[in-house]
């Protein structure tokens, strides 16, 4: 697909509710190519991704828009050899970043992970790169920091805007329309640093399944995709949840059944009271449950255990933690 218009693509997705159609997945490759590189006007690039929101991605779209944006990851972060990638893109509202202690419990497992996100400054969520300094995690300000990062503690925080400025420029955009776009999902499907395992949360109604859906495409990885709390890779045990596992093309839909109990809002966010729960001077209810309910739906995907042997051996971990210290160390 080469010399079309970008003005082609917006007539495509915006010519109204009879004539307006989704993009092929050259097309989607070709559009996005265009807006990650600058290659079209800043109205351009608005009038699309609006457009886009109006309508909802195809799951052919989002292959394509995928594809260009792993193109520009620089292949250097690979290079670490990470088992687990995992996106933290939407912050929390009602609840602490408590899968965040469960990625602690997979660093002291032996995992090599990164993490990686973005923060939207006027959303007031409380994001994982807010909390990770306190626990013992700094933040790499470069890709040469990730991978010092990843070998002396297991595991690295990249901010989007160093793992893809483009993508990361596009979900800021956010700002000036007051929607979220397209970039949002593209980025949880990223896997910028190739890791052969993936963990993706998401909030919206079905995005979990046209998530599994484009994984699908990834022979070379596994995912676990769900709708976690806040639309963070946080299992929350007040509801069902569906877990929607894709191993080699295949997706396997595995529900973990709620647990008794009820989550109240947190009242101050602060890593502080992470930290205590950790080191055991604390009980929080919904933050222990969360824990161990994602740990073990992390560990259903990298060692394809069953729910209940993915639960003893997280509630194992917990009971196992180095509560002397902190839990990136």
């Amino acid at each position: 697909m080469r010399n079309v218009p970008f003005s082609d693509y917006i007539k495509a997705i915006g010519k109204g509710q009879r004539g307006a159609r989704h993009l092929t997945f050259e097309e989607a490759y070709d559009a996005m190519s265009q807006l990650l590189d600058e290659k079209i006007a800043p109205e351009q690039a608005g009038a699309f991704l609006m457009l886009l929101r109006m309508q909802e991605e195809s799951v052919d779209e989002l292959k394509g828009f995928i594809q260009a944006c792993r193109e520009r990851v620089s292949p250097q972060l690979s290079e670490c050899k990470f088992n687990l990638d995992i996106g933290c893109y939407a912050g929390k509202r009602r609840q602490l970043p408590w899968y965040l202690l469960s990625v602690a419990l997979l660093v002291q497992a032996g995992y090599r992970i990164c993490l990686h996100g973005a923060s939207e400054p006027g959303s007031q969520r409380y994001y994982a790169s807010h909390a990770l300094p306190a626990l013992g995690l700094p933040l790499a300000d470069s890709i040469e920091k990730a991978q010092k990062d990843v070998d002396q503690f297991g595991v690295c925080y990249l901010d989007l805007g160093i793992a893809l400025k483009p993508l990361d420029r596009i979900i800021k955009m956010r700002e000036l329309f007051g929607l979220r776009s397209c970039a949002n999902t593209l980025a949880r499907l990223l896997n910028p640093s190739k890791a052969p395992f993936a963990i993706q949360g998401v909030y919206h109604t079905h995005l979990d399944e046209r998530h599994a859906a484009v994984n699908q495409t990834f022979t070379d990885q596994a995912s676990l995709v769900f709708r976690g709390d806040g639309g963070d890779p946080e299992i929350n045990r007040d509801r069902d949840t569906h877990l929607y596992f894709t191993r080699s093309g295949t997706i396997e839909k595995i529900n973990l059944p709620e647990a008794k109990g009820w989550a109240l809002k947190e009242q101050g966010f602060t890593s502080d009271t992470m930290l205590s729960v950790w080191r055991g001077k604390f009980s929080h209810g919904y933050g222990e449950q969360a824990v161990i309910a994602s740990l073990s739906g992390y560990l259903m995907l990298l060692e394809n255990l069953n729910i209940e042997q993915a639960i003893s051996k997280a509630e194992q971990y917990w009971q196992m933690r180095n509560k002397e210290a902190l839990p990136f160390h």
